[in-house]
């Protein structure tokens, strides 16, 4: 798939899983829950693992990726530009206090899709400056997967990315079954989640669910 086609997934498919921390996977190994989420369907994954050595991560991002094309399931690596580039990522998405996007475009290469998370109205207009092709917008609701996560998303900022924003935004924090419809209602398209998925014992069980609440 071509960069544009990844970025136009985005848009299509809403659920987007976020998996890496293991502490957070029952137990599960990170190898075993890509699997589980591809079996489940699941088509746009993210690779977020921050407690492992470069080389752990390479070896299991590696392999990770090499399943997700096979499968032709969207691949996304969590922070790291050099990580990406040597496993073969689709995707990089970057914090606020990584290497902005055009930056990570002259590392990368043309072909490779970047999203950028942001809080607030001028974060987001500094993405669309830096070059960025989609932003994850966030926290939406209180979580607690992210220790250091900014203040929940003002009503002014929410605004903004629905009705001026250019931007696909994918909405992230605190997205569970409960909140879901509620966000597509407010006309957000794509959604973030890494406990309400991955933290869940019936992974396919939890994905057909969150899909159903969106019908």
């Amino acid at each position: 798939m071509k960069k544009e086609e990844h970025v136009q997934r985005l848009l299509a498919d809403p659920v987007y899983a976020i998996m890496g921390n293991e502490e957070l996977c029952l137990g599960r190994k990170n190898i075993d829950v890509a699997k589980g989420l591809i079996d489940a369907g699941v088509k746009i994954i993210q690779y977020r693992e921050k407690h492992k050595t470069w080389r752990e991560k390479y070896t299991e991002a590696s392999a990770i990726a090499a399943l997700c094309h096979e499968k032709n399931v969207t691949f996304i690596m969590n922070d790291s530009t050099d990580l990406a580039v040597a496993c073969g990522a689709d995707g990089i998405h970057v914090g606020q206090d990584d290497a902005p996007a055009q930056v990570v475009r002259r590392l990368a290469g043309p072909d490779v899709f970047i999203g950028v998370s942001v809080n607030t109205i001028e974060e987001m207009k500094q993405a669309v400056r830096d070059g960025a092709d989609y932003v994850g917008l966030g926290p939406m609701f209180p979580t607690q997967s992210k220790k250091d996560a900014d203040e929940v998303v003002t009503p002014q900022v929410v605004d903004f990315a629905l009705h001026q924003y250019t931007l696909p935004v994918v909405t992230i924090g605190g997205i569970s079954a409960s909140n879901i419809r509620g966000l597509y209602d407010q006309g957000f398209r794509s959604f973030a989640m890494i406990s309400a998925i991955v933290s869940q014992q019936d992974m396919t069980e939890a994905v057909a669910s969150l899909r159903a609440l969106l019908r």
